[in-house]
Parts: C-alpha cells; sequence; structure tokens
C-alpha cells in the first residue's frame, strides 16, 4: 500500500484568501470561524466547516443575495485553486447575524464549538464569546449533544461516507472516517454530557474522553494511527481493519453505559437501546418556534451551495454531493418546519405540510411564495435518475429563493409573536451535518 507524502498545512492561508474573497462577493460578512479548533484540520482529508457572522438586520432578501454571492465566490475559487477543492466541499452550513449569535432564543450549542479566525468587529465578538462561555449549561446544550450520540450511535457502516474530491489522498479516508467523522462525535458528545461543558477540538475530545474511559482498547490504536497521519497499511486489511471496528463498537457501549447513568433525559429503563433514547428525546419540550429556526438557518446558503455543485468544473465530484442535499432538504426545511408551524398555529398534526400550503394564502404567504414551496417540495422529494444530479440542483434553486422567504416568514412570525407551548410536542432538531 503506498501514501502519498504529506501536503503542507496551508490552511491558515485558505482561510486567509477565503474570507477575503467572500467579502469582496459580499461585505456584509463581518467575522468567519470554523467548527473546531486549527489543530483538528488535517491537509489532504479535512474539508473546512466554516461558519459566517453577518451585520445586522439580514432580511430573506439579504439571505438569498449572500447564498448566490457565496455561491459565486466557491466557483471562482474551485477554478483558481483546484488544489482546494476539498476544502471547498460546501458552502457554510450555519449562518447568523450578531444578533442572532447573542440572543438566548436563538441560541444554538454549536456555538460553543467554533473557533474564530478573522472579525470586522473584535470588541463585538470579544463580547459575545464571553457571554457564550458565560452561559451556564441547560436543557438545550443537554439535548443537542444527546442527539448527536445517538446520531452517531452504532457500528461503523463502510458504505455510509465515500471520499470525495480527495485526490490521491482518498487512500487514507477510510481510517479518516471511521476515527474522526463517526468515532469522535461520540467521544466528544460523551464527554460534553458527562462534564456537563463545551468542547471545541476533535483531539481535545479524545484526550478528554481517554482520561475518562482509561481502560479501553480503543486508545492505543486511534493514537497510534493518528500520530502516523494514517501511515499505517495493516490498519487497512484483515482481520484488523475488523477488530478495530470492534473496539470501537465497545467503546461506544461504553459511552453509552455511562450516559444511561448519568443523563437526566435518558429514561433508565430504556437500557442501552438507543431507538428508547430516541423516542425520549423526542418528548423533550422544545421552542417550536427554535425548531423552525434551527431549520431554516441550515436553507440560508443552499441556494448558492446547490448551484456551485452545479457549475462546479468537471473534475470536481458533485454526484453525491447533491444526493445527499436531497436526502435532507425536503425533510429539514420543508415538512418538519411546516409541520411545527401547522401544529403551534391550529393544533391539528399533518403529514404532508403540501396539503395545507393553500390555507396559509395571505396569512402569512403570498401566492408566489406558496408557489415556489410547493415546487421545492415536489423537487426536492422526486426521484433523480442518475446523471440528472446537476440539472436537478438547477431546477431547485430557480425555486429556492421564492421558498425561503416562505420558510423565513413562518420562522419570523412564531419568533415575533413569541408562541411557546410549554407541553408542545418536540420536532427532532435538524441532523444536517456537513463531513468535516
Amino acid at each position: 500500500m503506498r501514501f502519498p507524502p504529506l501536503p503542507e498545512n496551508d490552511f491558515a492561508e485558505f482561510i486567509r484568501v477565503y474570507y477575503r474573497e467572500c467579502r469582496a462577493h459580499y461585505p456584509r460578512i463581518e467575522a468567519i470561524a470554523g467548527k473546531w479548533m486549527f489543530r483538528d484540520l488535517l491537509p489532504g482529508l479535512s474539508d473546512f466547516d466554516t461558519r459566517f457572522i453577518l451585520a445586522d438586520p439580514m432580511s430573506a432578501d439579504d439571505w438569498c443575495a449572500l447564498s448566490e454571492a457565496v455561491g459565486e465566490a466557491h466557483l471562482y475559487l474551485c477554478r483558481k485553486y483546484p488544489c482546494w477543492a476539498r476544502n471547498l466541499e460546501h458552502l457554510p452550513g450555519v449562518n447568523v447575524a450578531w444578533s442572532e449569535l447573542v440572543s438566548e432564543r436563538t441560541y444554538y450549542p454549536e456555538y460553543q464549538q467554533w473557533t474564530f479566525y478573522a472579525c470586522e468587529q473584535p470588541e463585538r465578538l470579544a463580547a459575545a464569546l464571553e457571554a457564550l462561555a458565560a452561559r451556564p449549561w441547560d436543557l438545550k446544550d443537554e439535548y443537542f449533544h444527546l442527539k448527536r450520540f445517538c446520531t452517531f450511535f452504532g457500528r461503523y457502516d463502510r458504505g455510509i461516507d465515500p471520499p470525495i474530491n480527495l485526490g490521491p489522498h482518498a487512500v487514507k479516508y477510510p481510517l479518516h472516517s471511521r476515527l474522526m467523522h463517526y468515532f469522535n462525535p461520540l467521544a466528544m458528545a460523551t464527554v460534553c454530557l458527562l462534564e456537563r461543558r463545551h468542547l471545541a477540538g476533535k483531539l481535545d475530545a479524545f484526550e478528554r474522553a481517554e482520561l475518562l474511559f482509561p481502560g479501553l482498547r480503543c486508545w492505543e490504536m486511534i493514537w497510534e494511527i493518528l500520530h502516523a497521519h494514517y501511515e499505517i497499511a495493516r490498519y487497512y486489511e484483515e482481520p484488523l481493519l475488523t477488530h478495530l471496528e470492534d473496539t470501537l463498537e465497545e467503546a461506544a457501549r461504553a459511552f453509552a453505559e455511562r450516559l444511561l447513568e448519568s443523563s437526566p433525559l435518558v429514561p433508565r429503563a430504556a437500557g442501552l437501546d438507543i431507538r428508547a433514547w430516541r423516542a425520549a428525546l423526542a418528548e423533550v419540550p422544545i421552542d417550536p418556534a427554535l425548531v423552525i429556526f434551527d431549520n431554516a438557518k441550515f436553507a440560508r446558503l443552499m441556494k448558492g451551495r446547490l448551484l456551485f455543485y452545479a457549475r462546479a468544473p468537471a473534475d470536481f465530484e458533485t454526484e453525491w454531493l447533491i444526493r445527499n442535499e436531497l436526502r435532507r432538504i425536503g425533510p429539514n426545511f420543508f415538512r418538519v418546519p411546516f409541520a411545527t408551524y401547522w401544529r403551534l398555529r391550529t393544533g391539528e398534526d399533518v403529514a404532508d405540510p403540501a396539503a395545507i400550503l393553500d390555507r396559509l394564502h395571505g396569512d402569512p404567504l403570498s401566492a408566489d411564495e406558496i408557489a415556489a414551496t410547493r415546487e421545492f417540495a415536489r423537487l426536492a422529494s422526486a426521484p433523480c435518475a442518475s446523471g440528472q444530479e446537476r440539472s436537478r440542483a438547477i431546477e431547485i434553486a430557480a425555486v429556492f429563493d421564492g421558498f425561503y422567504h416562505a420558510l423565513h416568514k413562518i420562522s419570523q412570525s412564531l419568533a415575533v409573536a413569541g408562541a411557546v407551548s410549554a407541553d408542545a410536542q418536540a420536532l427532532a432538531l435538524p441532523a444536517v451535518a456537513d463531513r468535516g
């Protein structure tokens, strides 16, 4: 087995250039952050999970303009710097205005896991980070990390995370995917839940987890692999690969056993049945307005993401990436938010929110917004033939602005009204996670 030479760590230069170009395309971007810590970024394997902070106020029109502008910046950079294809895999997933970053109503625990690299208003950022650091751990934090634990619990699926836009470094991706994309979120969630605090670093999470679970067999293998930059051929072959997966699964069960005894959201009778854990999470009284906002904020740059994928150079792999978006944008952007809104407004459950769109005409949606939303729902759920991914992305992008205006309206109407039912049945927050 042959490994390519280790690439230079140029993430600092990438972040600088990326921020400059995105601000040139949309000057109201005022800060750039990334998930995790700088030392967690592995050249050739990691992408950069960008997070932007925007100047207040941001209207629906502003978010749509930002989305298209950042998509154009991605396209420009992808053509100019093909070596950064992996870094540019997707547009930023979460983007918020300053007021949303500091508001308790729009608080999102992932904010605590961001590292900031540049900012036009450093004093304002310092105040926001100080306020976040001082915020006590509460139900929102517990829910967020336990949901992530449930999402990633289980034996590694060897077909779940294909290597995309990795070039010669794809040979190392099987181990990177297992350790950093699937096992590390389990370790991080476990540490956060047990210590009731947030961690921003992936490697920090492994170090803390080893201190909490020193007897697990996985640590020696994990550190051997990471210290060798994944360049240990025997770990890619049987029987050692299966042995590694066995030890990671064993560790996951040890994590779950400890959480069963400590998390207030897990009923003891559930045992290690993660399906029962998920069912318990579905009963947690999450503010329905927050459910909608948490979906809406992921939608803000989706039009630009789809257009970037549709127009990317031929050697930039997009088919799997587009299909991955098609799998989740229908439920996360349409069905969950609109069903939640209708339940809160009328008390009625609706299996297919498309059935109630006409009843929203005039309050709060326009006819054009309803038409765009209906078409978005159809396109996002219709089968997509192989080879038609890019054309489907363009079709969805064509109606996305109208759909986003509708989503923004229902989100804002609840935020303004402050309509919260303390015993409202919660719908799960979105499992929208980019590979990184």
